[in-house]
């Protein structure tokens, strides 16, 4: 909502999958915060940082009533630099601006690390390409490319540092939370080895940047639509990990301090939607390898997800805020978001079909693309609520 002296705004967002609700004793997973809740019933989550509501402190959007700050799990080198014209070796400063948790209460959660491109440089450099009747054109993709590949230090709190890039550290950050969450008398019982391998998995990083009209962005020739219209969104592939798409791009016409109320929606429930769409993704590789057992929570966490993005409450004395969630809830009304069949959307593109139950060798490809899968699901339901169906 608020994009103060924003350029480029990159979020890098890791999918968190928890299904400690299905063991004996929740494997000893704390009870509060009481994630989902309007009422956390506590101030901090331990390892991490303080317990934040909605507020104007973070440049950013914020998304749910509430929010754990990754300050002392997650620490980035005070300035680092991207390439983000095409063409240019130009460099642009970026910095953090905020490190996120989210957790919905039930399965599903996400990291998120926000980041903005030096908007004094893009100004200065927009002149000089004037002065010389250049046109300046910013590549989404390599500046996503090189953010993914920035350096960053993940305090474990057990006492571990870990040191590397964002496509390095989704192992630790699991580690993290597992340790972060569950009752000190019970770590020894519930080691963070068996809890994370059967019941707790993050997922590889994939980026979300939107840019205003001053720092205009193209769709590529094998880039995915997900919406049109008011803006577009649409997904690319910056290469990484051999993946299809690990980069959300959301292009405005307007100016990047003026994202509208459904633009914040779609890039929040497009993010709420890939993080469910992992963790069911999880779920049934788990229960195909027999390391857990029992039904999906997947239907509870979509409509626990969809009544908190119609029912976020504005902040106090602030008209923008509070016409951005009027905004939110009337996407959501007028939709007339089905969980079930949302449900049913992920599963459809997620559950395993019977030729590959019968010939599993046929189709160990798949476990390697399966981020295909949780994309496509993410993206059909967001296009579909987006455009008014379900």
């Amino acid at each position: 909502m608020f994009w103060l002296e924003v350029s480029l705004f990159i979020s890098i967002t890791f999918p968190v999958a928890d299904f400690r609700s299905l063991h004996v004793e929740e494997a000893g997973r704390l009870s509060a915060p009481k994630w989902g809740e309007h009422d956390p019933q506590a101030k901090f989550v331990r390892g991490f940082g303080a317990i934040h509501t909605r507020n104007k402190s973070g440049i950013g959007f914020v998304g749910e009533n509430y929010y754990s700050d990754c300050n002392n799990l997650v620490r980035f080198p005070e300035q680092t630099f991207v390439s983000a014209l095409s063409g240019e070796n130009d460099t642009i400063l970026l910095y953090p601006v905020y490190r996120r948790f989210f957790f919905d209460g039930i399965i599903s959660g996400r990291f998120e690390f926000g980041f903005r491109l030096n908007m004094p440089t893009i100004d200065a450099l927009e002149m000089h390409a004037s002065y010389h009747r250049k046109i300046l054109n910013f590549d989404a993709i390599a500046a996503s490319r090189q953010a993914l590949s920035k350096n960053t230090k993940v305090h474990i709190p057990d006492g571990r540092v870990y040191g590397g890039n964002f496509l390095k550290i989704a192992e630790y950050l699991r580690d993290s939370y597992i340790i972060s969450s569950t009752k000190n008398a019970k770590l020894s019982r519930y080691d963070i080895a068996s809890v994370g391998v059967n019941y707790v998995s993050v997922g590889h990083p994939y980026v979300i940047l939107r840019a205003g009209k001053e720092t205009p962005v193209q769709q590529s020739p094998s880039g995915r639509e997900i919406f049109s219209g008011d803006f577009q969104m649409f997904g690319e592939r910056t290469g990484h990990h051999g993946r299809e798409i690990d980069a959300i791009i959301l292009a405005s016409n307007l100016r990047v301090t003026h994202e509208t109320g459904k633009e914040r929606f779609a890039r929040l429930f497009y993010s709420q939607m890939r993080a469910l769409s992992y963790a069911h993704s999880f779920y049934l590789r788990q229960l195909d390898a027999k390391r857990i057992a029992g039904s999906s929570s997947l239907k509870p966490a979509v409509a626990a997800m969809v009544e908190r993005l119609g029912s976020l409450v504005p902040l106090n004395n602030d008209q923008r805020d509070a016409e951005t969630c009027l905004a939110m809830s009337e996407i959501v009304r007028n939709s007339d978001v089905d969980t079930g069949r949302l449900t049913e959307e992920i599963q459809t593109r997620l559950t395993r079909k019977w030729p590959q139950r019968l010939f599993p060798s046929a189709f160990k490809f798949l476990d390697k693309k399966v981020d295909i899968a949780i994309e496509a699901a993410a993206s059909i339901t967001t296009k579909h609520v987006l455009g008014g169906g379900l």
